[in-house]
């Protein structure tokens, strides 16, 4: 049984296979309500008990004049990168003979397929819906000529996003991301770490220090190779609880300490309060992140693994 689920329902489906679950909720930032915008974030997930899979991704459109589209973006963003790397998995599904044959595939391809089959989305989006001249309008407006000429000529750039998705397999958990975005493993013990550092690393061990005000972006030149790419095997990450958050949540806190003690706070909720509580509230809680926070969109994302 193959089960997807976009953004948000309480009576959403559930993944069950290995007696995980996993869910989500996404809510509009106070600041975005305030001057009437659209959500720009997406979430989307599939669980699949034949396989023994679940994947889950959110995603943040940037939502400037430039990035008028951003939210059509997320949303593919979301649901291509869901649906392709189940088809991926489903294939080729990962064991410990399988892996080291398809490494290379998951680190390097698998960026590059997943830009890919986002572009070939939104320019089928595009061709359906051509730039109107309000879109156009508000672009120039605002910016000089030359960079309405390269959304003329680009225009996934009008559709830009971020992308974070966790794919669980029965012996591995597996990290993409591209841009802003937040994600927190934690364990039986509410130890709680992420699975990237705040430095990238070059092949030959150098680090490369990211500016503060860059963000990557499906919709650059080559952004696959701005993707980041973890994989663990379960029996050495041992997660109870995993969590894809966009970064209002992050940035709705003082400091990273103060953000990270949300993982133990969502374990605590899901072992003391259960599961209908959980989705229940989760909007109320994010609604409330956001008003005391930082008043953009948050979107929240999590697989918890069940008492057995």
């Amino acid at each position: 049984m193959i089960i997807t689920q976009p953004v948000s329902s309480r009576d959403s489906h559930s993944f069950n296979s290995r007696k995980w679950i996993v869910n989500g909720a996404s809510v509009r930032g106070i600041s975005h309500s305030r001057e009437h915008n659209l959500n720009q974030d997406s979430i989307y997930w599939i669980r699949s008990d034949d396989q023994n899979l679940g994947i889950l991704s959110v995603a943040d459109g940037h939502g400037s004049e430039t990035h008028f589209r951003s939210k059509i973006g997320s949303k593919i963003a979301t649901k291509i990168a869901t649906r392709t790397l189940h088809k991926f998995f489903t294939e080729y599904p990962l064991n410990t003979t399988t892996f080291p044959g398809i490494r290379d595939i998951i680190r390097y391809s698998i960026p590059r397929l997943l830009v890919k089959n986002w572009i070939d989305e939104v320019s089928e989006h595009f061709q359906r819906h051509p730039f109107t001249s309000i879109e156009l309008s508000k672009v120039s407006d605002k910016k000089n000529t030359s960079v309405l000429s390269n959304i003329i000529s680009n225009p996934q750039i009008a559709y830009g996003s971020t992308l974070v998705t966790a794919v669980l397999t029965e012996n591995y958990v597996l990290f993409f991301q591209i841009g802003d975005g937040n994600i927190l493993i934690v364990d039986n013990y509410r130890n709680t770490a992420s699975p990237f550092d705040k430095l990238d690393e070059t092949g030959d061990g150098n680090q490369i220090v990211i500016p503060l005000d860059y963000t990557s972006s499906l919709c650059m030149n080559s952004s696959w190779l701005d993707f980041k790419v973890r994989i663990y095997p379960i029996s050495d990450l041992k997660p109870k609880l995993i969590l894809l958050t966009t970064d209002g949540y992050y940035n709705s806190f003082e400091n990273e300490s103060g953000f990270y003690k949300i993982g133990a706070d969502y374990l605590d909720i899901l072992n003391n309060y259960g599961l209908d509580h959980m989705q229940n509230n989760l909007k109320l809680m994010l609604k409330a992140t956001s008003s005391k926070g930082s008043g953009d969109d948050i979107t929240l994302g999590y697989l918890f693994e069940k008492d057995r």
